[in-house]
């Protein structure tokens, strides 16, 4: 029975390398003590000493053809490549028929150029296709047309190149929505027809931006700004808006003027619109407001008085609110300042004519010139007492006034109608004495003459009654 086992024993010659070295190590052992031990005692020993191999699990169930895993493909190791040859290779993957490709004129001949492109061959362009006054060493853009002629070279040409590159700016400009420049060629049903360097667009009339009175034919040789809405390549087709690009320029060129304004720059502009509050100038994009108070040094009711709307004119730069993108403007400041010069022109108690300009219930404001206004306050108005200024002075009368102070730093003057009355009143009661007293002078001498005549006359009678013989 011993001799069955030991028949029996099975040795799992499926294991590594190293369980297969570690069982034949024990093996070897046990057959050694074998050769001195008795039979059964030798089974015995090889049964202990020898592992039993692991039972073999059952078989695995069948698996459908259509649902085992695919075997792995063999791992295909490439050579390496130096950081020179894939650089090498990079190139080659960018030159295809019909690629842009750039490079530097190497020679020059009567039959054209050959271009360093970086390549294993040099490209061909014909003389035709050079631009005016090349030389060697430029650096020129071209279109692969064939990428090995039969002498080696590659083909290229500059004329498609450049309709190449005017189409990836069409492309980049409608990516990034960018401002172009087109120049209409001819008015057509339902728009206008564009050219982008030799590349027809199309502008469909609600893209085109026209004021009501004008029409479509009045766009044909003017370059618009656009901005690109759609490209297709393909069916060569191009829309351009002018609409959109008329707004993208001025904000532009608003962007670019607000930048420059600076407080006290003088600014040419045009009356855009008049309001109750002042009046708004265009300055080439951007809107900035003359107020009121700022339009003339005499006081303005309304901007009409003063401007007009599409009137030109220079205005100052008050204030430029880069924040709130806000520009306060000034017209007064461009014209002479009254006040400077009126402590000058003007004295304290010097009469001078003036316009009645308002009544307000305290007195009445008169004009002495243009941008110089005084008060004459309603106590000034008369010798009487004066209920409301309009019982004595109406706007527009023109009257006398008496200065009784000026402040010229506070832009204040003092005036009064009343003193001129009372100033008046003392000259005309003068101006009677003097005449009473004229009168009673000539009487006094006419008196004096009549008495001395007829002192005379009887002077004379006298003496002629002495003369006569009794």
């Amino acid at each position: 029975m011993a001799e069955e086992q030991l028949e029996g024993t099975f040795i799992d010659k499926t294991k590594g390398a190293s369980g297969e070295s570690e069982v034949e190590a024990l093996i070897a052992g046990a057959l050694a003590e074998l050769e001195t031990a008795p039979r059964e005692e030798k089974a015995e020993r090889v049964l202990k000493a020898t592992p039993l191999p692991a039972q073999p699990a059952p078989p695995p169930a069948a698996v459908p053809v259509s649902t085992a895993k695919p075997l792995k493909k063999p791992v295909t190791v490439k050579p390496e490549t130096t950081p020179e040859q894939q650089s090498y290779e990079d190139t080659f993957k960018n030159f295809r028929v019909g690629g842009l490709v750039k490079g530097r004129i190497a020679r020059l001949d009567q039959a054209g150029a050959l271009v360093d492109l970086g390549y294993k061959s040099d490209g061909l362009l014909a003389a035709e296709d050079l631009p005016p006054g090349a030389k060697v060493g430029d650096e020129i853009s071209a279109v692969i047309e064939k990428l090995e002629s039969k002498e080696g070279y590659v083909l290229l040409s500059r004329e498609r190149a450049e309709q190449e590159i005017k189409w990836q700016e069409l492309n980049e400009a409608l990516a990034k929505k960018t401002l172009l420049q087109v120049k209409v060629s001819s008015a057509v049903k339902g728009g206008l027809v564009a050219d982008f360097h030799g590349i027809r667009g199309f502008i469909p009339a609600s893209q085109v931006d026209k004021k009501p009175e004008q029409q479509l034919t009045d766009f044909i040789g003017q370059t618009l700004p656009i901005k690109v809405i759609e490209v297709n390549r393909r069916q060569s087709k191009i829309v351009f808006s002018h609409r959109r690009g008329s707004m993208e320029a001025e904000k532009s060129k608003a962007h670019k003027i607000f930048d420059e304004l600076e407080v006290g720059q003088v600014r040419k502009g045009i009356v855009s619109s008049l309001k109750s509050f002042g009046a708004f100038v265009d300055l080439g994009g951007v809107e900035g407001l003359i107020h009121l108070t700022e339009l003339s040094w005499k006081r303005v009711h309304h901007p009409s008085e003063v401007l007009k709307a599409g009137q030109e004119l220079e205005v100052f730069v008050l204030g430029v609110d880069k924040v709130n993108h806000k520009v306060a403007l000034g017209l007064k400041e461009l014209q002479p300042d009254p006040w400077a010069t009126a402590a000058e022109k003007y004295k304290t108690g010097q009469i001078v004519k003036a316009k009645v300009l308002r009544l307000v219930k305290f007195g009445a404001f008169l004009e002495i010139e243009e941008g110089l206004e005084g008060l004459c306050h309603i106590s000034e108005l008369s010798k009487e007492k004066v209920a409301d200024p309009g019982d004595v002075v109406k706007p527009g009368d023109i009257v006398e006034v008496k200065i009784l102070r000026i402040l010229p730093e506070e832009q204040k003057i003092g005036l009064s109608i009343r003193e001129v009355e009372i100033k008046r009143e003392k000259a005309e009661a003068q101006e009677r004495r003097a005449e009473e007293t004229k009168v009673t002078i000539a009487e006094t001498l006419a008196e004096k003459e009549r008495a001395r005549a007829e002192k005379v006359a009887e002077i004379a009678e006298l003496t002629e009654d002495e003369q006569s013989p009794e």
